[in-house]
């Protein structure tokens, strides 16, 4: 046994049990009950060091414009930083009285193809000017840049993590307007674009609480219930760019507490993200300490890694910044498994799984999951699609998986390893091991795949009586 991996086996049960007689004395072989299943126990480890993974942790913000390309070597160096995020912040002052184009589309589907090649995704934000006393656009240009702006979603939302809902004012965080935005109806025409042009599996960030109230006229926060759904109530996100500045965060919150409360509800579901920003003068810089509380009760999932960086540099002095790079966003760790021991052509294989999400966060895309058998003696794969969502992996909260997985009944008999595989859905991302989700355990992730090794192998025989399954799930050859 390797030590190394720290695994223990152990047999749960083992019960062989016989059919009684009712009235014959000649009781044939095939009245033998069939043997009932034999579980083996893995205890896992968890690994606590730092590594990439899809859609969470610290980003890295580019400004660009409409005709300069983002630089692929920059983007590689994001990726080589174990980073999975890259904020894509365009100004376009000089098309507030313009279209886009054809040759602005281009350019920026360029610039998302280098974000795919990389590995990355992209948090993406549209703005005029980042000046207080700069110019946006009219809103009846933003409408018509963002309609001109929906093919290029359409083809890259693989790579596109969320979108920030942007254009008015500086920076695009709605707080000033030379074309007197800063208005509830302004507001609620851009957030209804949006909704129309992202992909309906993908959202759109505001900058505070009210934005999103005033647009669905609706206080409370999202529940399990509405959440996952593709309705405005569960697209809207939320972005904060001035995260500990202050208690309300410089106008984030109208009502701290309730409005934390919120957010804490809805971070359950959504992107929370954001920005730390240095505090007003009245204000002490926040305590790493502080932060991590707030950032574990609001549930954030990724944070600017260079602003503000007096902030960032006070929190990793106290000794924080390791907790923060680990937990921003989901880290889900595996507890323990219970796997069958004896299987046939067609018959069950039984898995059952206790993982951990330690992050602040949880998966808030789509992620699909399956269980992977590869033959030790050729690799040949059989894979089963779960119907487990990860996105319910809450924070701090166990999740279990009880699955019965009927094998082929023309498998191979022989020995196979299993596998947990979290893939990007998308087709362009399925096969790339950079998009899957990687478990925090020791000896257990798989580079080349991006699978997850479950550390256990099952035999297959050629004959046995083990029942037939009865499973909705099917491990397929690949």
């Amino acid at each position: 046994m390797n030590m190394n991996k720290r695994i223990l086996y152990s047999i749960i049960f083992s019960v062989l049990g016989l059919t009684t007689s009712c009235g014959s004395n000649n009781e044939s072989d095939e009245n033998v009950e069939p043997e009932k299943e034999t579980l083996a126990l893995v205890k896992y480890v968890s690994d606590n060091t730092e590594f990439a993974n899809p859609e969470r942790g610290f980003y890295t913000q580019l400004e660009g414009n409409m005709t300069t390309p983002v630089s692929e070597s920059r983007l590689r160096e994001l990726r080589n930083d174990k980073k999975s995020l890259v904020m894509l912040m365009y100004y376009m002052k000089e098309y507030r009285n313009a279209d886009l184009g054809k040759n602005v589309i281009t350019k920026l589907s360029a610039d998302l193809d280098k974000v795919r090649n990389t590995g990355l995704k992209a948090i993406i934000r549209f703005a005029y000017t980042n000046e207080i006393d700069g110019e946006d656009a009219p809103l009846d240009r933003i409408l018509k840049h963002l309609d001109e702006l929906k093919p290029l979603f359409a083809k890259n939302k693989d790579v596109i993590a969320c979108a920030q809902a942007g254009f008015i004012g500086a920076w695009g965080e709605w707080y000033y307007s030379t074309n007197r935005l800063n208005n509830t109806a302004a507001y609620n025409a851009v957030i209804k674009k949006w909704l129309e042009v992202l992909p309906t599996d993908r959202c759109v960030q505001v900058r505070t609480p009210k934005y999103k109230q005033d647009y669905l006229n609706v206080k409370a926060g999202l529940t399990p219930e509405l959440a996952y759904a593709g309705t405005p109530a569960a697209r809207i996100a939320h972005h904060n760019d001035a995260f500990m500045a202050d208690e309300n965060n410089m106008g984030t919150y109208a009502d701290v507490k309730v409005d934390k409360a919120y957010i804490a509800e809805e971070g359950l579901y959504l992107p929370i993200g954001g920005e730390t920003c240095l505090p007003s003068p009245s204000a002490a810089i926040s305590t790493g300490a502080a932060a991590v509380t707030d950032l574990s009760m609001l549930h954030w999932s990724f944070l600017n890694d260079a602003y503000d960086k007096k902030v960032l540099n006070k929190w990793e002095s106290e000794g924080y910044m390791t907790d923060i790079k680990n937990k921003l966003g989901y880290r889900v760790s595996l507890l323990r498994g219970e796997y069958s021991t004896k299987h046939q052509p067609g018959s069950d294989f039984v898995c059952k799984l206790s993982l951990l999400n330690l992050g602040y966060a949880a998966m808030y895309n789509p992620r699909d999951i399956y269980v992977v058998l590869r033959s030790e003696s050729n690799n040949q794969e059989y894979w089963a699609k779960l119907k487990e969502d990860p996105r319910t992996w809450k924070p701090l909260r166990s999740a279990k998986l009880k699955l019965e997985i009927a094998l082929p009944t023309d498998i191979p008999a022989g020995k196979y390893k299993a596998f947990l595989f979290l893939p990007d859905p998308e087709p362009t991302l399925a096969k790339r091991p950079e998009y899957a989700v990687r478990l925090a355990n020791k000896d257990m992730w798989e580079e080349k795949t991006g699978y997850n090794d479950l550390n256990v192998s099952i035999t297959v025989d050629a004959n046995g009586n083990l029942p037939a399954s009865k499973s909705s799930l099917h491990f397929v050859k690949k």
